[in-house]
């Protein structure tokens, strides 16, 4: 086994810096060059992506786990976007499902769909394994997750189990965060109640267009902030493509923008210092 280091850090110690939240990292077409270079203004790594959807593998988040930087993981390990649209490919842990089904079949412990989902997360485990820098994980079992509570409350459970060196994440999308764990809410003014530990992420947004200023202010109380834009899905056209089908190599200049960005959303350093 290769030797890696994984960090449980201080939750108030984990918001040091903005992140860029590329969901689609993990397409094979992906421009991890580019990518890496997006990060070279900045001291540590912070960004995330959704496994499984855009790739089994994760060439480029492998490479991210072994730059010369600390890292810090924001991963969703199910897309529940596509269950709710019922657009979920064959590859999908909530394929040919309904909300209603999928519910339904992770409170009886459904073991075809569970086993699917066990093997989402030992893929995720075996690459933290093989990192070779420092990495502080936030794990969120579903993303923008439209499941009951009491079915997250069971892919929480699991995944506390298989991924005990990661920090939990309730991504939702119009339902309460369950307590106990970090909530996450997506948008430009995204709302969480009064002490609530959170996330940020402008998914659903394009940050190019958006008002970084007044997402920043939402974003304060947190403990990160997540820009995004549809090329971090790999979104080129005004209608659906099948996720493992999209054209997802974009430019190193197209990317390597986004380190500007993480300039005007850092709270700790003024730009001219970066």
């Amino acid at each position: 086994m290769r030797w890696f280091i994984l960090l449980c850090l201080p939750l108030s110690l984990a918001s040091a810096d903005p992140g860029l939240s590329y969901l689609g990292l993990c397409a094979k077409d992906w421009n991890c060059k580019g990518t890496i270079q997006s990060f070279h203004r900045v001291d540590s790594i912070t960004t995330g992506w959704l496994e499984n959807t855009f790739s089994r593998d994760c060439r480029c988040g492998q490479a991210i786990l072994r730059q010369d930087k600390p890292v810090t993981l924001r991963v969703h390990l199910t897309n529940s976007p596509c269950l709710r649209n019922n657009r979920c490919g064959s590859y999908e842990v909530f394929a040919g499902e309904t909300v209603v089904s999928a519910n339904r079949k992770v409170l009886r412990r459904n073991r075809r769909l569970l086993t699917k989902y066990r093997q989402v997360v030992i893929r995720f485990k075996r690459r933290l394994e093989r990192a070779t820098t420092p990495v502080a994980c936030y794990v969120s079992p579903c993303l923008e997750c439209d499941l009951s509570n009491k079915a997250r409350r069971v892919l929480h459970s699991i995944t506390a189990r298989m991924l005990p060196e990661c920090v939990l994440v309730d991504s939702v999308y119009r339902k309460k965060c369950l307590p106990g764990v970090i909530c996450e809410k997506h948008g430009v003014t995204p709302r969480f109640d009064q002490g609530q530990q959170c996330i940020t992420d402008l998914d659903g947004i394009d940050g190019r267009e958006a008002n970084l200023a007044v997402f920043k202010a939402y974003s304060k109380p947190c403990l990160m902030l997540f820009y995004w834009d549809y090329r971090y899905n790999c979104i080129r056209r005004g209608y659906f493509v099948d996720p493992r089908r999209r054209d997802c190599h974009y430019t190193t200049k197209e990317l390597k923008y986004t380190g500007g960005v993480l300039c005007q959303l850092s709270y700790n350093q003024s730009c001219d210092t970066l």
